[in-house]
């Protein structure tokens, strides 16, 4: 690949804001990740800045197989996809979690999960699961020290992570931190 890789052609031709991907660096892009982490099956790429199923399906030629998400939408995005475990990261308040318990059903061979780190969103997502038949599964957020989402370590967490293997609708999926 050539460093120039940035000039285009015809800029006079494409009107903006436009969005303007280059294959050839996407492609990159994903080699050079799955270098960095070892292999594919370490690899857990958030979606949430291309949301694009275009993107999702290079990287599952590529061996990617697991995926991350923030939105109800960019989950089912990814089922379209033909993605087949899907993390969505984002504790889902209100009607989201119907939603995804929904979107489980719809999509039965996709490995659906989310995390919680409050009782009442876990609550929900157990009614959820129950009303559609299925179990959600739930990894813990934990706080890592940041403050910016997850129970803090200790007693809370534990409580909650047997909260989570105590209530019909979901199972314990392990544990997620933000770092």
């Amino acid at each position: 690949m050539s460093d120039d890789w940035h000039t285009l052609a015809n800029p006079d031709e494409i009107p903006s804001p436009a969005l303007l991907l280059f294959a050839d660096r996407v492609e990159e892009n994903i080699r050079r990740m799955i270098a960095m982490a070892g292999s594919a099956d370490r690899l857990r790429p958030h979606v949430k800045t291309h949301k694009l199923g275009e993107i999702v399906q290079l990287q599952l030629k590529a061996g990617i197989t697991r995926f991350k998400c923030a939105t109800i939408a960019e989950a089912e995005m990814l089922a379209q996809a033909g993605a087949r475990d899907v993390l969505l990261a984002n504790q889902l308040v209100g009607p989201n979690a119907g939603r995804l318990a929904k979107l489980a059903g719809w999509f039965r061979e996709v490995h659906f999960s989310t995390i919680a780190d409050d009782a009442e969103a876990l609550g929900n997502l157990a009614s959820a699961g129950q009303e559609a038949g299925i179990t959600l599964p739930v990894l813990l957020d934990l706080d890592a020290g940041m403050g910016r989402t997850g129970v803090p370590l200790g007693q809370a967490a534990l409580t909650l992570y047997k909260l989570i293997d105590q209530l019909p609708g979901v199972e314990p999926a392990g544990l997620h931190l933000y770092d």
